[in-house]
């Protein structure tokens, strides 16, 4: 089993990115199975993953890196025991510094079987300024040690532009590969990209160091916290999960889907005029499955309709994290921007 980190700050493309990859790497004959981390209690990433084919688990409520790590030990050692993929795709929380992730992995014990893959960072190329302005340190971090560097959102990107990011990001990693693609474009940027993932799987390393070596600490005293607010990125985090009582069909799923997340958006903004992170929704119900998101105070909420054979009437869930703004305030927003659309869709508040 090969491990592939797909890092990135929340709103990069993570997901969309993990679907892509692992759709082609399945098509290409390898068995997939995809861990992924949330901040929040309730995640959002995995039932999107799983609907789109993949098998997935969730690992919730913290950050791999530090205050998670023996249950990612735990989660890897099952998912080997139960299927042992040919590859293993690990989609960490936006907030992780996915270097100190593979230096876990690589202290666990689980024997010459499971190898590292590459590290992949994705960084929105079309808020590149923003996070930098915001988080220097710690988006620097995500991308210094990456074996593959993503420009993600070209499609959103001059060329200038493009040509100016991927500088920058040169003078941060001189060794990785970088790409500027867009994960919505099938395009020779994008097929490149895969060849290089492919290329990278196919070069052992090693994973054979014991657990007796392992140690309690973290680098650089990043385990202090236990709660989901991460003072390297200044990112608080809520979600809540909500049951819907009816059917409805896509066109309703859409409209008051859009609207909590117009709502939402909106009270943040009233909070940090310039937020970043993700105000991210997934709602499915019979044959209706859809995740709607937002990644900055810059974007317009982005509907993505998923093909589902789910035949309950399913669950609505709402996730929140960003910067700036409170746990709390979080947990306020999301309750009142689903109460004030919960009798379209029949959600039990």
């Amino acid at each position: 089993m090969k491990i592939l980190i797909v890092s990135g700050f929340l709103g990069s493309g993570k997901t969309t990115s993990v679907v892509k990859i692992g759709k082609y790497l399945k098509d290409r004959g390898y068995t997939i199975a995809v861990l992924v981390n949330d901040v929040a209690d309730v995640g959002v990433d995995g039932q999107v993953i799983s609907e789109n084919g993949l098998d997935s688990k969730e690992m919730p409520r913290g950050c791999i890196c530090c205050t998670l790590k023996y249950a990612l030990e735990g989660n890897i050692a099952l998912i080997q025991a139960e299927s042992d993929p040919d590859i293993l795709i690990i989609e960490p929380t936006g907030v992780a510094f996915p270097d100190r992730i593979k230096e876990q992995i690589e202290k666990m014990d689980f024997g010459p079987e499971v190898t590292m893959g590459p590290i992949i960072s994705l960084i929105d190329g079309s808020k590149f300024r923003h996070i930098i302005e915001h988080s220097e340190y710690a988006a620097t971090k995500q991308m210094e040690n990456a074996d593959i560097i993503v420009v993600n959102k070209k499609d959103l990107m001059e060329k200038e532009e493009i040509s100016a990011v991927k500088n920058v990001i040169r003078d941060i990693n001189v060794d990785a590969e970088i790409f500027s693609i867009s994960f919505k474009e099938k395009d020779l940027a994008l097929i490149q990209f895969m060849n290089a993932v492919e290329s990278w799987l196919g070069m052992e390393v090693q994973v054979s160091l014991s657990l007796e070596e392992i140690g309690s600490d973290c680098p650089d005293n990043m385990c202090a916290a236990n709660d989901d607010h991460f003072d390297h990125f200044n990112v608080s985090s809520y979600a809540d999960t909500y049951h819907i009582e009816h059917t409805i069909d896509t066109d309703t799923a859409i409209n008051a889907a859009t609207s909590i997340m117009k709502d939402l958006k909106n009270m943040v903004l009233a909070l940090n005029p310039k937020f970043l992170g993700h105000l991210k929704m997934f709602l499915h119900t019979e044959s209706v499955a859809l995740r709607i998101s937002v990644t900055s105070y810059l974007d317009n909420p982005e509907v993505e309709v998923i093909d589902t054979d789910i035949s309950d009437h399913g669950e609505f869930t709402v996730f929140a994290a960003v910067t700036d703004v409170q746990r709390d305030d979080l947990a306020h927003i999301i309750k009142r921007s689903v109460m004030g659309n919960s009798s379209h869709l029949g959600i039990s508040i």
